[in-house]
């Protein structure tokens, strides 16, 4: 081999790794800024944005305290899914859900809301009829939305495991919504 072949190898082997240090001294300032959205990375970025997804929901209902009524005292239910967060995040996640999309069904049958037989378990398609009869109000349809898709990341994401404050927010702004959803079901 000679030189000229060895210099060739050096710096085919040395670019990539070259440019990448040099990109990131040149966006160093901008990657420090990012730094504070990320709180953990061992699960990927889905655990990062989920985390930062309920912290931005969580204030947007306290910004807007209408939105949905604090939760009365502790229930049971509440109990349990406070435990549940201690023990798996992940389950308390998928069990709070589950109790706003059973009270969602609840609004639906004691109003006497048509819902196609079909459709009668998509959450969709029941927040779609509790919409066009004006049940909630936009804020909480969005929250509805928000809430079905954080619990989608949860339920279907790969080695998913978010942290106790994020998972307590999340039983929080449910309990919060289910509670909307019970009084209109009254």
């Amino acid at each position: 081999m000679d030189w000229l072949s060895f210099f060739e190898r050096i710096i085919g082997h040395v670019a990539w790794p070259l440019a990448a240090v040099i990109l990131v001294s040149l966006l160093r300032k901008e990657i420090k800024a990012l730094l504070p959205f990320v709180k953990r990375l061992k699960a990927g970025p889905v655990e990062a944005e989920f985390e930062r997804e309920v912290k931005e929901l969580r204030a947007t209902t306290e910004v807007q305290p209408q939105l949905v009524a604090p939760a009365e005292g502790l229930s049971p239910e509440k109990q349990m899914l406070l435990q549940l967060v201690q023990v798996n995040p992940r389950s308390a996640i998928l069990e709070a859900w589950r109790s706003v999309e059973a009270a969602a069904l609840r609004v639906v049958s004691s109003r006497g809301i048509f819902v196609p037989p079909r459709e009668a378990s998509s959450p969709l398609a029941v927040i779609r009829a509790l919409t066009k009869d004006s049940v909630l109000s936009p804020e909480e349809v969005s929250l509805f939305h928000e809430l079905r898709s954080l619990r989608n990341q949860a339920a279907h994401a790969d080695d998913f495991l978010p942290t106790l404050d994020a998972a307590l927010n999340y039983v929080e702004l449910a309990g919060r919504l289910r509670a909307t959803l019970e009084r209109a079901a009254q």
